[in-house]
């Protein structure tokens, strides 16, 4: 029995688009001051880089709200297809995240642009020996404007019958992807807060329940998953509820985050040798038809009507499902821009 279209209809996927400006321009010969004799090297030897050309302070808050989309999906999600697949019934309250990210964006790029020139003029007095180089360089508002964008969409994938082989090979690859993320974030948690230690406070608790949470989020995509994020779960409950951790709990917790820390094939090993995927959503026998939706999720597009995504190692042809209408958790067909 093929699991590919199961999995994928309990799974969105949500695509983050858009630029930031780095404000950065090329460092170019006539920009640098040389002392006598000094003698630069030819571009086929040595590039120049790069100078700022605005104070890279202002423009912090911008890859912040970025990062933290990111980190938003990826509490529940992990990467897939140039994107974070999510669980369907979490995309009501991420949606709402990314909305409130992008009201932030939204006033802190009004805010930039209002005061944009003012800002280059700052910047320029703290480096007055260089006001021409970067004066030269300045973008206009309506370039910087135009940069400093996000958009996200959500989608559902089916795989189209002449593709069907490449998303099933994908789809069996997301369970390792997952894994590999945990793995990440266990080796962080263990080189901060766990290396050397005898005793931690119970702030190293908080890494391992945000890790059982994406495991959580994503269990019915391996038993092993669920397996392995009921086993941290254990660990978690049992630990003491006030005090410092120490002694066979702390032994505990550093056992588990070991585990966790290796990467997601060989886990999958380790755990259950070869695994069996999505054997939980067979059990539960949802072979029911989901009804008909009477939207598009994507515009432009009519459901079923083949796109092909790039950017990976090589292109494959998808159907693009919509989302089922939900209520609150319908997703709207419009971009957000910020």
């Amino acid at each position: 029995m093929n699991e590919t279209p199961l999995i994928l209809d309990r799974l969105v996927v949500i695509r983050l688009d858009g630029t930031l400006w780095g404000g950065r321009k090329r460092l170019r010969r006539e920009d640098l001051i040389l002392g006598d004799g000094s003698l630069l090297p030819p571009e086929s030897l040595a590039s120049l880089g790069s100078k700022r050309i605005a104070d890279p302070r202002d423009l912090l808050v911008f890859s912040r709200l970025k990062r933290e989309a990111e980190r938003i999906c990826l509490q529940v999600g992990s990467r897939f297809l140039g994107g974070i697949a999510i669980p369907e019934c979490d995309v009501g309250w991420v949606r709402l995240e990314l909305e409130r990210i992008r009201s932030e964006f939204e006033a802190a790029k009004a805010g930039y642009l209002a005061r944009y020139d003012e800002r280059i003029d700052d910047w320029v007095g703290q480096h007055p020996d260089f006001a021409q180089a970067i004066r030269r360089a300045v973008e206009p508002v309506d370039v910087v404007r135009h940069q400093l964008q996000f958009d996200y969409v959500v989608f559902r994938l089916k795989s189209s019958r002449d593709s069907a082989d490449g998303l099933d090979r994908r789809v069996d690859g997301l369970s390792a992807q997952l894994l590999d993320e945990v793995a990440v974030m266990a080796r962080e948690l263990a080189s901060a807060s766990l290396n050397g230690k005898d005793r931690v406070t119970r702030k190293a608790l908080s890494p391992l329940k945000k890790i059982r949470r994406k495991l959580d989020a994503l269990s019915f995509l391996d038993t092993g998953i669920q397996a392995l994020a009921d086993r941290l779960g254990d660990v978690i409950q049992r630990t003491p509820r006030s005090g410092e951790i120490s002694g066979p709990f702390l032994k505990e917790i550093c056992d588990i985050t070991d585990r966790l820390s290796l990467k997601g094939a060989a886990l999958q090993t380790h755990e259950s040798g070869a695994t069996t995927s999505a054997s939980r959503l067979f059990m539960n026998a949802a072979s029911a038809e989901r009804p008909l939706p009477d939207g598009d999720l994507l515009a432009g597009l009519e459901p079923s009507q083949d796109v092909t995504i790039t950017g990976m190692d090589q292109e494959l042809p998808l159907s693009i499902d919509p989302i089922v209408k939900a209520d609150e958790n319908r997703i709207e067909s419009r971009s957000y821009w910020f």
